[in-house]
């Protein structure tokens, strides 16, 4: 009776069973994300709902992300806002003819009131408007050294 059965038959319905089984499980174990997958409802990428735990690990990476990227844009913001400043900065000292001490302490104050500015890449961008803004003035006159250290000093 066997050896009526040829190889190729043989591996066919091997092949057909093996398909067949592999469905099954498919349809057992993951019917909900296969509904998720074929439904018409719009997907939202990597991050769509569903109720089991690797999705709710993903939506909080997601709002991780969505936090860090908003800090981020706040601290663009911060940095703008920080250059406005120094140029005040500058532009009052100059006015009030102060010593470049008193100048440093001013700038010290208002480095303090960014630190996330300071812990960013923008950090040398504002060295170099800071230490380009006192060349103007000569009794300023900082280095990119000087500039950076105001960053770390407290007010004396």
């Amino acid at each position: 009776m066997f050896a009526n059965v040829s190889w190729g038959s043989y591996l066919t319905v091997i092949g057909v069973i093996l398909v067949v089984w592999y469905l099954i499980v498919l349809l057992k174990f993951y019917k909900d994300d296969l509904k998720e997958f074929f439904s018409s409802e719009k997907r939202n990428g990597p991050f769509k709902k569903s109720t089991n735990s690797t999705s709710l690990l993903q939506r909080k990476t997601h709002t991780d992300l969505s936090s860090s990227f908003s800090e981020s844009f706040d601290t663009l913001d911060d940095a703008e806002e920080l250059s406005a400043r120094i140029l005040q900065a500058v532009k009052e000292s100059a006015e009030k003819n102060l010593f470049k001490e008193q100048f440093q302490n001013y700038l010290r104050m208002v480095l303090e009131e960014y630190p996330y500015v300071k812990i960013s890449s923008l950090r040398e961008d504002v060295n170099h408007l800071i230490v380009s803004e006192s060349e103007k003035h000569p009794q300023f006159s900082l280095t990119f050294a000087e500039a950076d250290q105001l960053w770390e000093e407290t007010i004396s």
